[in-house]
């Protein structure tokens, strides 16, 4: 599939989804008050950015980027008044600077290559915030197990960051870690 095609793949997902506000991951609000009171965050792969609204209410400098512009041109509209600002953009050949955020969040978006860059563009105490399909598929998610985590995986992604908390069930894996 060429680029062009996934694009446009995507912005066809996105341009079917209804208007109403997108929510953030239950995993991130569970742990809201790990969350530091200033500073930038990132929500990587933001889809229609629940967690980019999330964070930024939580009065986070903040970023969303996806590849779709179907999906980040819904949360330009959400984003008005907040300190959010939405990329269109290709991440894994633009992932983030070193040391550029506090924050990082990932939902549902496997990259393995990204990994190392997502951990060194934490600043010192940053936390990640990752969660993604794991497992065989289960009738939810993706079915191509390039697009899944093996049980087990996510603990050992990023090995120069701290594990703070790990949580996985059939089909799902999601983990906090600080830099």
């Amino acid at each position: 599939m060429t680029d062009d095609e996934k694009r446009a793949r995507w912005d066809a997902c996105y341009a079917q989804v209804e208007a109403v506000e997108p929510e953030p991951l239950p995993f991130l609000t569970a742990h809201a008050d790990w969350l530091p009171a200033s500073g930038r965050a990132l929500d990587l792969a933001c889809g229609r950015g629940g967690n980019a609204l999330f964070l930024a209410r939580h009065g986070l400098e903040t970023e969303a980027w996806d590849y779709a512009e179907s999906a980040v041109a819904g949360l330009r509209e959400r984003a008005d008044g907040l300190s959010l600002q939405v990329e269109c953009r290709d991440v894994t050949a633009r992932p983030p600077e070193p040391e550029s955020f506090d924050v990082i969040v990932v939902a549902h978006f496997l990259h393995r290559p990204l990994f190392s860059a997502l951990a060194a563009a934490l600043r010192p105490g940053g936390l990640l915030f990752y969660e993604t399909w794991a497992g065989a598929y289960a009738g939810r998610g993706p079915q191509n197990m390039e697009y899944r985590l093996k049980l087990g995986e996510l603990a050992g992604a990023f090995p120069g960051l701290i594990l703070l908390e790990l949580q996985e069930d059939v089909d799902r894996a999601a983990g906090i870690w600080r830099c």
